[in-house]
């Protein structure tokens, strides 16, 4: 028993990983810089003030979670101006992630979905590095 329900777990969070990525490469290939406006969350509200702390090799990033806890989180990124990819999937109630071993002179961009579904989900609004200056992004 236990394994049928340890194999339906990695059934599900292998489709929500999928949905996100076909869903995030629409969206960057539309619009790799910016959010797409038009888009209506489905399931639920997006994960709001998304923020990071840029530390050159490692980018903190943290948001607020708009289910209390309920859902699971995808956090996607890349290279500035480039596909955003999943790059983890956060539990229900966490707000931080941590991505390390980062390029420092490479501007990158981010993302957070709140999984509410297989093909329900909400994406919060994109943020990015801006290292051209030499100075980190807090």
């Amino acid at each position: 028993m236990v394994v049928v329900a340890v194999v339906a777990v990695v059934v599900a969070l292998a489709a929500m990983l999928g949905v996100g990525l076909l869903l995030l490469d629409r969206r960057s290939a539309a619009s790799p810089t910016a959010p797409d406006s038009a888009a209506q969350p489905q399931g639920g509200a997006p994960p709001a003030e998304l923020a990071l702390r840029d530390d050159r090799s490692t980018i903190t990033l943290t948001w607020v979670d708009p289910a209390d806890g309920l859902v699971p989180f995808m956090v996607a990124g890349g290279r500035a101006g480039q596909s955003l990819g999943v790059m983890a999937t956060v539990g229900p109630g966490e707000t931080r992630y941590t991505v390390n071993g980062l390029n420092s002179q490479v501007d990158y961009c981010f993302t957070v979905l709140a999984v509410y579904g297989t093909d329900q989900f909400a994406t919060s609004s994109q943020v990015c590095t801006s290292r051209e200056d030499g100075e980190p992004t807090n």
